[in-house]
């Protein structure tokens, strides 16, 4: 089991991250959590052919598997993942690590926080009148969440804002380097301390 420690961005960098997203008609990305203060590690050996489990729970089916997987492939930091829904859509040359996987919940209730995401998520049934979309995001290492994000999406553009927000949502789940607000030794400017 992973210990449990807690890593946030800087508040600065989470102010920079909710003023990008926050402008009229943008998604609003919330300031990630971390469980590990070492996420790249976990990303390349979760992932070792560059491919990824997606896992969405929806209660709506607000949008096809595949417009999830294809709006989230292909970006971040290198190596850039794959997502796919289903475990057969990997090639002989390929492996698959499903325990490893990005959990998306769409509308998902109160529980669904930390390792819950992993073990438990739940999504609550849309009632119509709120129009916003809240989709809680995971990378799962078992039960484990390693790191995991919130956004908030426009009803109606919601797909369009799912694609244009893909980079961000990659970038807060897998960071290549956190600085370590514990470490005495790293100034506040230097990146990747």
């Amino acid at each position: 089991m992973i210990t449990r420690k807690r890593f946030k961005l800087s508040s600065i960098a989470a102010l920079g991250a909710l003023t990008l997203l926050g402008g009229c008609g943008s998604a609003l990305v919330e300031a990630p959590t971390y469980s590990v203060s070492e996420v790249q590690s976990f990303k390349v050996s979760g992932a070792p052919s560059q491919v990824m489990m997606l896992e969405i729970v929806d209660a709506n089916n607000t949008l096809p598997n595949k417009v999830w997987s294809d709006a989230l492939s292909h970006h971040g930091h290198s190596p850039r993942l794959t997502f796919i829904t289903n475990s057969d859509d990997i090639t002989d040359q390929q492996t698959l690590k499903p325990k490893n996987r990005v959990v998306a919940v769409v509308n998902p209730t109160q529980s669904t926080m930390g390792n819950k995401i992993c073990t438990a998520p739940q999504s609550a049934k849309m009632d119509g009148t709120s129009d916003q979309i809240i989709v809680r995001f995971g990378f799962c290492a078992g039960d484990d969440v390693i790191s995991e994000t919130r956004a908030r999406f426009a009803k109606d553009p919601f797909e369009t804002q799912l694609v244009d927000t893909a980079d961000t949502l990659s970038y807060q789940l897998f960071p290549r380097h956190m600085r370590d607000q514990d470490d005495d030794r790293c100034a506040r400017r230097v990146p990747g301390c």
